[in-house]
């Protein structure tokens, strides 16, 4: 995020920058000077979306760890993690406790969206829906699932669960969700109720699998791991 931060800014200043000056240059140098300008002022603005889009993110997984931090210490969050050796984006939050594994997918939409099964929608004002490129559940389902076959390579048996969890202000109209759908609120009371795995294996067995540099990957396999852990 910061070297997105400071490229935003680099871009848009500098191109601004070199836009104003440009008009003292003649020819083909002012021709390339206003090219070069509006490049750096795009590759700048693109720079600002991503940032944005990473710091509202960033946002939303504040909110999640903040309703994570009352349970007790039978809990480990582990955060952006990826599955080694797999192209599988990181899964924002992971949850390990007595009942094993929840993948929790966090967003921060702002406005007014519609869930059948795994099509998601936006909703406008006039009333007409959007479908959204991307669909919600089946993201946090494929992290589920990379999540199940990274523990198989370990030869390790756990239940994995997944979630969605959007912020409180999102207006949402569910129809048949796949995965459970939950507020920042109802996020720990929903871990607390999850049943005790019957394999069990201790938070502390888990854990070295998700933990930066805990354990080795599988042979051949990527052997960068988590981001940052909470909690």
């Amino acid at each position: 995020m910061r070297a997105e931060g400071a490229l935003a800014l680099a871009g848009v200043g500098g191109g601004t920058i070199l836009w104003a000056e440009a008009s003292s240059f003649r020819g083909y140098a002012f021709a390339a000077a206003a090219f070069v300008a509006l490049a750096g002022v795009q590759s700048g603005i693109r720079a600002l979306r991503s940032y944005n889009r990473h710091a509202r993110g960033a946002d939303g997984e504040l909110m999640a760890l903040s309703s994570l931090g009352t349970l007790n210490d039978d809990y480990t969050c582990v955060a952006n993690f990826v599955v080694p050796g797999t192209r599988q984006g990181d899964t924002d939050l992971l949850v390990l406790g007595p009942f094993g594994i929840l993948a929790i997918e966090v967003k921060t939409y702002s406005g007014h969206y519609a869930c059948h099964g795994d099509a998601w929608y936006e909703i406008r004002s006039d009333g007409t829906k959007q479908q959204l490129r991307a669909s919600v559940s089946k993201q946090v389902k494929r992290n589920r699932k990379a999540l199940q076959h990274y523990l198989i390579d370990f030869d390790v048996s756990s239940p994995v669960y997944a979630v969605v969890v959007f912020k409180d202000t999102t207006r949402l109209q569910m129809y048949r969700p796949t995965v459970p759908v939950l507020s920042p609120e109802t996020l720990a009371e929903y871990i607390r109720e999850l049943p005790e795995a019957q394999n069990k294996n201790t938070v502390s067995q888990i854990e070295q699998f998700f933990l930066p540099g805990a354990r080795q990957a599988p042979a051949g396999a990527d052997d960068t791991m988590a981001g940052r852990i909470s909690y």
